[in-house]
């Protein structure tokens, strides 16, 4: 798709090689599908209510699509108490969100607001008795 608006809609001819993805080898996935870990993502945020989830999304990532993102944490769960703990964070970015000055600034307040509110709801004391 990026190779296809380079010279068609921008009018740029290269014959530089253009690597829309790295070489992570030997990573098994399956080809032209994106990974899916909802499963075991769903079974920790069950086992442990306290887990919370931050999700950054990069706009122009190639290696992890936002719809594929999206549409793995939106079918994550039925349950509320499990997608309630999910947020996200989009950005004006690709795969490294943080090469972007205003982004990288933008993507730091996002997590750290992320990680202060953890804190905001502490652990309920157990009221069984030992």
């Amino acid at each position: 798709m990026f190779k296809d608006y380079v010279r068609n809609e921008l009018k740029w001819e290269s014959d530089l090689h253009y690597p829309t993805s790295g070489n992570v080898r030997p990573w098994t996935y399956d080809q032209n599908r994106y990974m899916d870990m909802t499963e075991a993502l769903r079974s920790a945020m069950t086992h442990n209510p306290f887990l919370k989830v931050f999700v950054a999304i990069g706009y122009y990532d190639m290696a992890t699509i936002m719809g594929g993102a999206e549409f793995n944490f939106t079918h994550l769960a039925y349950e509320k108490q499990v997608t309630d703990r999910v947020s996200y964070g989009y950005y004006e970015a690709g795969h490294m969100i943080y090469i972007r000055p205003s982004e990288h600034k933008k993507l730091k307040n996002d997590i750290a607001r992320f990680i202060q509110g953890t804190r905001t709801n502490p652990r309920p004391t157990s009221t069984s008795q030992q």
